[in-house]
């Protein structure tokens, strides 16, 4: 009998506050590095009486986006250059070594530590990164390591596990693609053209918007993930981004129109077919890859505004209604309304509202913390109804119901993994939502969740607008304030199975840390 223990999205990266112990957020994901390390001790300790455990990190370990370049206020959806990469690892690790250190301390008792690749972490698969991952973990010779930063799942008995991006259209990785990069790196060569490996629309958003912004709206990075469902609420907030939201979008749906997006995920809804081909990545044409057709679009399409392409406004535009009706469904055209209508009224020239600006001139003046501080003479009233449509989109009643998925995309999968694969347990991370779901006939699908913080908006915004907006008034005051607490959670969740010396997984189950009982 073994025990395996699987913790998804640590998202250890980013600045803490200063002072620190302020209470503030920073520049964080992740606030309770000390929780983590915490319970790979306890793992540890264990090993007396139940003998070594295995211990999984389902994907976004690390967090590279929250890591800043070396100008201010600027970040990389992608650290290409392996130096620089190596740089915010030693940073992400200097911050947080207790938990590093933990994880050594498992690995000299004899606990197997398995990695996996997540979407915020692209870059641990590089080879000095990789190199410089292992050192910090304290892996030695000798030590029961494993990292699999391919796309490849883990198999464990009749258990599956991956992090759970691949089934997420916005930021499905280009293994591809990111294979060639390593190929060169691993020559000590330089990569000859910078846009071989395009990373995933989910993270332009992370770094051209939500990134930027934070720092008005301290809770923003805790929007988890990054798709579609998160656009209008960044616009709500912000619509002096709606040139760059456009250009993100118009990004994904290139590069989903080029074959990537089609060729990582199934097909769901309804019968999958025999013939469909699932995890089948074109061929080696760079091109293919990285969504670059005849005009050049994949080697020049770029969120920060500098593209050499000049793309028309109308196919921007629509890109991003596009992704407006996938998360507000019929009520998007009413959000975009709204909003209109009050980007005209201050801003008669029609830089923000309309078309979406060629210039992608990014203003502030707008944005609801300017309304809300006091920073225009607008009142920022007039913006609730787009906020509450917004929020709409991003929470529903199932969000945080631990026995339902209410995102569909992963449910299928499971069940599809489940069907073909025949495995009785799927473990996905990904969307910082715990889960344990049944798939019939004894088969479950469970989302490990995260140990990074949630945000979680008052359950009174899914009630009728009489109901939701003085709820929403609440939260606004909250954030003049700067105090989230109250809608913030900190929910430690793993995945436990008990292997059987049959290899089978003979049980499984869904728990929560608690530190006190390892005090």
């Amino acid at each position: 009998m073994r025990s395996i223990f699987i913790i998804s999205d640590l998202h250890l990266g980013g600045d803490y506050p200063h002072p620190r112990g302020s209470g503030k957020r920073g520049f964080r994901l992740c606030t309770r590095a000390d929780a983590v390390a915490q319970f790979v001790d306890s793992l540890t300790h264990k090993f007396a009486q139940q003998g070594p455990s295995e211990l999984i990190l389902n994907g976004d370990s690390v967090d590279f986006l929250a890591e800043h370049e070396e100008r201010p206020n600027t970040w990389s959806p992608f650290t290409r250059d392996p130096s620089r990469a190596v740089k915010k690892l030693e940073s992400i690790v200097q911050r947080d070594q207790p938990v590093f250190d933990a994880i050594g301390r498992f690995l000299d008792k004899g606990g197997r530590l398995v990695v996996l690749l997540g979407n915020h972490d692209i870059e641990l698969s590089l080879p000095a990164v990789r190199a410089a991952f292992r050192r910090a973990l304290g892996v030695k010779a000798g030590h029961d390591f494993e990292f699999l930063y391919d796309g490849e799942a883990y198999i464990v008995g009749d258990a599956l596990i991956e992090h759970g991006n691949r089934y997420d259209d916005w930021n499905q990785i280009d293994y591809d693609a990111l294979r060639h990069v390593r190929s060169i790196q691993s020559r000590l060569l330089d990569a000859p053209d910078e846009h071989i490996f395009i990373p995933p629309a989910g993270s332009e958003m992370v770094t051209e918007v939500i990134n930027t912004i934070k720092l008005d709206y301290p809770f923003v990075d805790l929007l988890k993930p990054e798709t579609a469902a998160v656009v209008p609420m960044l616009l709500a907030l912000e619509p002096g981004f709606r040139s760059r939201l456009a250009t993100i979008a118009l990004l994904y749906k290139r590069t989903r129109s080029h074959g990537l997006a089609n060729a990582v995920t199934p097909k769901f809804g309804g019968d999958i077919r025999s013939e469909q081909v699932i995890g089948v990545i074109p061929g080696e044409d760079i091109g293919s890859r990285t969504g670059a057709d005849e005009d050049g679009f994949g080697e020049e399409i770029s969120a920060d505004g500098n593209s050499a392409l000049h793309i028309g406004r109308s196919e921007k535009d629509a890109a991003l209604k596009e992704t407006l009706q996938a998360s507000l469904g019929s009520e998007a055209e009413q959000f975009l309304r709204d909003l209109d209508a009050e980007v005209a009224e201050a801003d008669p020239l029609g830089q923000l509202g309309g078309e979406v600006s060629a210039s992608d001139t990014v203003s502030r003046i707008y944005g609801f913390a300017a309304l809300l501080f006091g920073r225009t003479s607008q009142p920022f009233e007039k913006r609730l109804p787009a906020l509450l449509r917004a929020m709409r989109g991003l929470q529903d009643t199932d969000t945080f119901d631990l026995g339902t998925e209410s995102a569909k995309e992963y449910l299928n999968a499971a069940q599809m993994l489940s069907d073909r694969g025949g495995f009785r347990y799927v473990v996905f991370g990904h969307t910082h939502q715990a889960k344990r779901v049944s798939l019939g006939d004894g088969r479950f699908y469970f989302n490990a969740g995260t140990w990074a913080d949630v945000l979680r908006f008052p359950n009174e915004i899914l009630k009728s607008e009489a109901d939701a907006l003085p709820a929403l008034r609440t939260f606004v005051a909250q954030m003049k304030a700067g105090d989230f607490s109250a809608w913030t959670l900190f929910r430690p969740t793993y995945v436990h199975l008990e292997v059987g010396d049959d290899g089978k997984v003979s049980k499984a189950e869904l728990l929560t840390f608690s530190e006190a009982a390892t005090s």
